[in-house]
């Protein structure tokens, strides 16, 4: 598309002028890596990871574990506790009780950043990155916002090096016209600092962007900064969840967001 096809596309007065979108579950889909990283960094510390990668992804989905060294701390406490993560769904309160059990049973500083070190060592090491593939749907839902205009941007809670290397080693770097990651200073989400940064490197104010997640953080992130939340369901977050924290419409992909659009659906 020309600049100036581009520019009449996103000018015709639309709410909407440009995305941004969460990478993990939405454009990456790294729930089995993430799940082996954290077997083998806690392993390291004599923790054995009783849990499998549907239950792990789910916890993240959690706003308040949802950033790296928050999801180790309380991983690291549940399975040093003993408990079930399954169990830990079942009750009323599951974020109270897993903060409850961070507190007893969760890791020094010294631990935690041994911890945190062997996750990154392992999840940055070539062999795995190549085993952790993009989601089909997303990679496709981009091409489409950027065939219609819309620029697009990435928000994400992963370290820069780790993002970097996996967006070109799947040739998907220069899908984007940002990218914000977690060491670009400020709070991580929930918090909107990151969200407001993207919204800056794609040139449009919070309300004319529509931020698509498919997690509790991405929805609060969003709605905090003043973005249009939409979820994108990848099974760490329950879609009536979603549109409780605030998301004005669930899809089941970016492709699924982009074909609604395409068909003159409204946001």
């Amino acid at each position: 598309m020309s600049y100036y096809r581009q520019k009449q596309a996103i000018d015709k007065g639309k709410i909407m002028k440009a995305v941004l979108v969460d990478m993990e579950g939405v454009i990456r889909d790294s729930r089995n890596a993430f799940h082996h990283a954290y077997e083998r960094s806690l392993s390291t510390v004599g923790v054995k990871l009783n849990a499998y990668p549907a239950e792990t992804w789910k916890l993240r989905g959690f706003a308040e574990f949802n950033s790296q060294r928050n999801f180790l701390k309380a991983i690291y406490a549940i399975n040093k506790s003993g408990e079930d993560l399954t169990r830990v769904f079942w009750k009323k309160y599951p974020v109270k009780h897993v903060n409850d059990l961070v507190k007893k049973h969760g890791p020094n500083r010294e631990v935690l950043d041994k911890v945190e070190q062997e996750y990154m060592r392992f999840i940055m090491t070539p062999v795995v990155l190549r085993r952790i593939p993009p989601v089909r749907a997303g990679k496709i839902g981009v091409k489409l916002l950027r065939e219609d205009g819309y620029p697009v941007g990435v928000v994400t809670n992963a370290k820069a090096e780790y993002n970097a290397r996996w967006m070109e080693q799947k040739k998907v770097h220069n899908h984007f016209h940002a990218v914000v990651t977690s060491d670009e200073g400020g709070l991580p989400k929930p918090a909107p600092d990151m969200v407001l940064k993207g919204c800056d490197k794609v040139g449009h104010q919070p309300k004319h962007v529509v931020y698509l997640g498919d997690s509790e953080a991405d929805i609060m992130a969003a709605k905090a900064a003043g973005c249009i939340p939409v979820g994108i369901m990848s099974g760490s977050t329950e879609r009536t969840r979603l549109k409780e924290l605030g998301a004005t419409h669930v899809f089941d992909s970016v492709t699924d967001f982009a074909l609604y659009l395409r068909r003159g659906g409204k946001i």
